[in-house]
């Protein structure tokens, strides 16, 4: 038969144009179900670096004249700032009330500057690591457990872009 088109062999369960998508269309895809996930993990990696910095420059420079934990609590203040900036913009792409958004989110960092203040004393004790690398650690962890806390709770309060507030905010 002369022009007809014969449909390609398909996996049972495996729809019609799902059979035709290349592997690179199956992450493109994944990659928009999860932006969310996706820009929260880099948007993390990037305020765990700022934040470390901060804190390393700021330990580095006043070891000698401020008690470490002093030192950690004056570092937490530009890295929650630009956490807040970051998350808000990029990843939540929140219209909420900004200092009411920030209130909350400062609450969320609040709680991991108290498990800092008590755990970072502790780790060193325990663990055989220098101060950067249980610090380094402890701040890794915090850019994953924080996610839910800042989508529901930070942010979850806001009105969240629409389906039409979406081609808007990427033009």
């Amino acid at each position: 038969m002369r022009g007809s088109v014969t449909a390609a062999p398909q996996s049972p369960g495996v729809s019609e144009s799902e059979a035709v998508v290349s592997p690179l269309g199956r992450v493109a895809r994944l990659c928009r179900r999860r932006r969310e996930q996706i820009l929260y993990l880099v948007v993390g990696g990037w305020n765990t670096l700022f934040g470390y910095a901060v804190w390393a420059l700021l330990q580095y420079l006043l070891h000698d004249y401020i008690y470490y934990l002093v030192i950690l609590a004056i570092a937490w203040v530009p890295s929650v700032i630009n956490a807040y900036v970051c998350y808000r913009l990029i990843v939540f792409r929140s219209r909420g009330r900004i200092l009411r958004e920030f209130a909350r989110f400062c609450l969320v960092y609040v709680v991991t500057l108290v498990l800092g203040l008590v755990g970072l004393p502790i780790l060193l004790r325990l663990l055989p690591f220098s101060i950067y690398v249980v610090q380094a650690g402890f701040m890794a962890v915090v850019v994953i457990a924080s996610y839910l806390s800042h989508k529901f709770f930070s942010f979850g309060g806001g009105k969240r872009p629409t389906v039409g507030d979406r081609g808007r905010l990427a033009s």
